[in-house]
């Protein structure tokens, strides 16, 4: 099975008590470039190495991911809340210290 989508980590950026993920997500049948970027805030854990915030990012987002999903396959027709939007711009924020997620 070959995989249609490619999710990337773009940079990493290290706050006073933060770290701030980039992901990006890639299209690789149909786009050069890529579908859309996500910055995802992880608390600053004492030692941590790299590789521990790029999967605890694509772990919080892999999760939006399944929500979302589930949020729009509920019923044959969409209710308004869960239609896709026409915007081209959205902000998902998670806070990693309650996992909280929230989008605008």
């Amino acid at each position: 099975m070959t995989q249609k989508y490619e999710l990337i980590v773009k940079g990493i950026r290290n706050f006073e008590n933060k770290v701030t993920v980039t992901l990006a997500l890639r299209d690789k049948e149909r786009f050069d470039g890529e579908i859309f970027d996500l910055d995802i805030s992880l608390d600053h854990v004492e030692g941590a190495a790299l590789e521990f915030y790029e999967a605890a990012a694509r772990r919080s987002i892999r999760q939006v991911f399944l929500d979302v999903a589930a949020g729009l396959c509920e019923g044959d027709e969409l209710l308004p809340e869960t239609r896709p939007c026409s915007e081209a711009r959205y902000t998902i924020k998670i806070n990693s210290s309650d996992n909280s997620i929230t989008g605008c």
